[in-house]
């Protein structure tokens, strides 16, 4: 291993201990939240999309000629964008919205990073015991991919307006009141036509 590689290694571990540090100073207010995120995610309509999603993301390296993607980059990283990307990206808005203090722009971009990239890298290092090669492109792809669901999972059915992005509403992330997924199909048709090029459109397949 590089010095450069180890002191990256070193920069986003303590970056995420960062993170895991203001989740802890704040836990009194954010584990009420964090109930009302869990009904959030569980709209009928985010689940039947999410698990036939984890499971081919889960399973399809297997068939393409990525040897970094298998059952446990696939499965973790999906589970953690599902997790925590539309709470990091509603995050995201909020602060900038000035709605949340500045530090859990931390927390966001902890959350984003490591699901969508130091997770993967972490593991691989493990498995190989190298530093994946694939890093960088994997972190510009997932990340993409990340951003993209984390708005999916944010869309929610507006009487009047068809669609409007839940972390705008005043009380979110609790779930909303309208549960409805029909109106929200054309808008989600680009979210998902971007999440299928990068799992699909960027990888050689192969069929044996």
């Amino acid at each position: 291993m590089t010095g450069i590689c180890a002191a990256y290694i070193l920069g986003w571990v303590a970056f995420c201990l960062v993170a895991g540090a203001i989740l802890l100073r704040d836990r009194k207010v954010l584990l009420p939240e964090f109930g009302d995120y869990f009904h959030f995610l569980s709209v009928p309509w985010k689940l039947g999309v999410f698990v036939p999603a984890a499971l081919f993301v889960s399973f399809a390296g297997r068939f393409t000629d990525d040897e970094t993607w298998d059952v446990v980059t696939g499965s973790g990283m999906s589970i953690l964008t599902f997790l925590t990307a539309p709470w990091s990206i509603g995050l995201f808005y909020q602060v900038f919205t000035r709605q949340r203090p500045r530090r859990y722009l931390i927390v966001a971009s902890a959350l984003l990073l490591f699901s969508s990239s130091w997770f993967y890298d972490g593991y691989l290092l493990w498995r190989d015991g190298s530093y994946t090669q694939r890093w960088f492109g994997n972190l510009i792809a997932s990340s993409t991919l990340y951003v993209a669901a984390g708005l999916f999972w944010n869309l929610e059915a507006w009487p009047g307006a068809g669609y409007r992005l839940s972390f705008g509403r005043p009380n979110w992330p609790k779930p909303p009141a309208d549960t409805r997924f029909r109106p929200l199909i054309l808008i989600a048709i680009p979210l998902v036509l971007i999440a299928a090029f990068l799992l699909v459109g960027l990888v050689g397949w192969k069929f044996k």
